[in-house]
């Protein structure tokens, strides 16, 4: 489950400033929204409910690149802004371990949910180490921040070291393959983005936190002003509620002819009678669909828990 599946899958929380900028958690909550609208996607296409080529279609991708790119932009301008009368230790501390812990949990839940591609360097754990970074680099000028984000993308984009393959080193970016994770936002080249941020932040100057739009407006800053929250709390309701929905939908029928000629194929030709090999292989698929496993098994996505349950469907189709 990407925050930017490849969430992405995605809730970078800002610096919390002394003057809120009405801008700024508007725009958060815009791409906040683009966000749950791409996670949305990926849940559907995962739980078989839709189609969509999100690593490999072009718009997809840019998709993708242009609202994680938004957030970090958005962070980077924030930190340099909450900068301008001097950084809140405590406040900036206590924003920092929140969210080392919840990039943990995310991490956590991740590994359990999907052991095969857990996130282990996603979004939040980017932002957790850009903040640190970007404090460093707060007194440099506009101009070389631009450049420095300008070189950290080119060398996130063309180079490739098998030293940064070791799993350690792998945050970092440089690896010769892509590794297996819902959602992975190296150091390189993503960290270009917040630099651009911080730039940014020293030429703009905003207005006072005015929040226009109306309703939807006020909407959007309010999610923009609790992103943390709305970035930990939309994707688990969102994929509770698309299983939900996939689980109460009945199997696709050329899914199960399918699964069915195959199976019975299969078992004749293992010396069972026909008749018997119908039976059952009719029985697998029905109880499988009211189990709520046809998906996750014709998709080849089943977790152990769920493997465990398919065999023991199979094995009491096959003992009747």
């Amino acid at each position: 489950m990407p925050i930017l599946p490849t969430s992405p899958a995605s809730a970078i929380p800002a610096i919390t400033t002394a003057r809120r900028v009405g801008a700024i958690d508007m725009a958060r909550g815009v791409a906040l929204l683009a966000m749950a609208l791409y996670h949305g996607s990926w849940d559907l296409t995962y739980l078989g409910l839709a189609d969509f080529d999100l690593f490999g279609d072009p718009l997809w991708l840019a998709a993708r690149t242009g609202i994680l790119g938004s957030f970090l932009i958005l962070s980077g301008l924030s930190l340099t802004l909450a900068a301008e009368g001097g950084i809140d230790r405590r406040r900036f501390l206590r924003r920092f371990a929140l969210l080392v812990l919840a990039a943990g949990c995310v991490s956590a839940v991740s590994l359990a949910m999907f052991p095969d591609s857990p996130i282990f360097f996603g979004v939040l754990h980017h932002m957790a180490v850009a903040s640190l970074l970007g404090l460093a680099l707060l007194r440099l000028p506009w101009p070389v921040l631009l450049l420095l984000g300008v070189a950290v993308i080119a060398v996130g984009e063309t180079v490739a070291l098998p030293l940064f393959d070791e799993p350690w080193l792998r945050w970092i970016g440089l690896m010769t393959f892509e590794p297996e994770s819902n959602d992975y936002v190296p150091l390189f080249p993503w960290f270009g983005g917040y630099l651009f941020g911080m730039a940014l932040g020293q030429l703009w100057r905003p207005g006072p936190a005015k929040t226009s739009g109306g309703a939807f407006g006020r909407c959007f800053a309010w999610a923009g002003r609790h992103s943390l929250a709305v970035y930990l709390l939309h994707q688990p309701v969102l994929f509770g509620l698309l299983s939900l929905l996939a689980m109460g939908i009945d199997a696709d029928p050329a899914d199960v002819r399918s699964f069915q000629s195959s199976c019975v194929a299969t078992c004749t030709a293992s010396g069972g009678e026909a008749a018997h090999c119908t039976a059952t292989c009719r029985c697998v698929s029905d109880d499988l669909n009211r189990a709520g496993l046809w998906s996750d098994f014709v998709h080849d996505r089943l977790s152990p828990d769920s493997a465990r349950k398919v065999d023991g469907v199979i094995q009491s189709c096959g003992g009747r």
